[in-house]
């Protein structure tokens, strides 16, 4: 097939493109910097000039694609006034609205990415049936979500992906081991919460079966077999990093230094199963707990460093 990835030199991105070449598809991936044009094309993928924010020029020149994959995020993480969160609230309304009118102009089927926001309680395991609970900076998401449901509804054929916190050697996971080895990151409060994860392989291994299967109108999660709280994830990262265990911020510091928006993004306490991927894209995953995860995404980031 020709498919056309919209982030596709983003950190899921770069690990889904080759993935899909390799799979045999023509792979068309949307740019905003023409800088990046050689580097997309080396990969054996086409480069295409193109930027959410302004759909119509896309739309006019856009060629014929079987399948479109939009996992550029424009959400950022870290302190904002109310005003930044705005202006990232507009950004994410406008790159799904753009992403859909993309997929309507080709009438294609459209994969969109929306992460993994549930409220569970003792006992409870989030599936797809139920509704993602927003909080935080999650909430600029609201608008997002109101209208892939709504062009779900009219009949556009759409492909939710549903994925955990995605670490692996880049990202923001890599800002959070940066942050660790110096010295600057910690667990805010008691660190029981417990947030879906899954790494960036797996992920883009999921996106890609979704890809070559095309189930429209199904909704997918995304995360590995193993829950974990917030303080195991950070303690074992820290141990694959040889560093010591990382500090306890409280609550009301942490509020101060880095906003009550993040701190609220934070403390999402959710468990969620993965069965639904796994058996109707026969999804396997290569690190099913975030223990051989974490390993593998710390020693690619070290050898990366050398």
């Amino acid at each position: 097939m020709r498919v056309l990835v919209i982030g596709g030199t983003g950190f899921l991105g770069s690990h889904l493109v080759p993935k899909l070449l390799a799979r045999g598809h023509e792979v068309s991936v949307m740019t905003r910097r023409e800088t990046e044009l050689s580097a997309i094309q080396a990969k054996g993928a086409i480069g295409i000039i193109g930027d959410l924010l302004n759909p119509r020029a896309i739309l006019e020149t856009l060629p014929a694609h079987d399948a479109a994959v939009s996992i550029a995020m424009p959400l950022e993480f870290g302190r904002m006034s109310n005003k930044q969160f705005r202006l990232v609230t507009e950004r994410t309304t406008i790159f799904a609205s753009s992403a859909l009118a993309v997929g309507k102009k080709l009438e294609c089927p459209l994969l969109l990415s929306l992460g993994t926001s549930y409220r569970t309680g003792p006992g409870e395991v989030a599936d797809e049936t139920w509704p993602i609970a927003r909080f935080g900076l999650t909430k600029a998401g609201e608008e997002a979500e109101r209208l892939i449901r709504e062009a779900a509804d009219d009949g556009q054929s759409i492909i939710q992906m549903i994925p955990g916190q995605i670490y692996g050697a880049g990202g923001q996971f890599l800002e959070m081991y940066r942050m660790l080895k110096s010295g600057r990151f910690g667990v805010v409060g008691k660190g029981d919460n417990r947030i879906p994860r899954v790494h960036v392989e797996d992920c883009a291994e999921a996106f890609a079966l979704a890809v070559d299967k095309l189930p429209t109108g199904e909704s997918f999660i995304v995360a590995d077999d193993t829950p974990c709280t917030t303080r195991e994830f950070t303690e074992f990262m820290a141990e694959c990093a040889n560093m010591s265990r990382p500090r306890t911020i409280p609550k009301l510091l942490a509020r101060l230094i880095i906003g009550k928006l993040l701190v609220e993004t934070m403390e999402l306490d959710c468990v969620v199963s993965n069965e639904k991927a796994k058996k109707a894209l026969g999804w396997e995953l290569k690190f099913p707990s975030y223990r051989e995860g974490l390993v593998a995404a710390i020693r690619a980031i070290e050898s990366k460093a050398l």
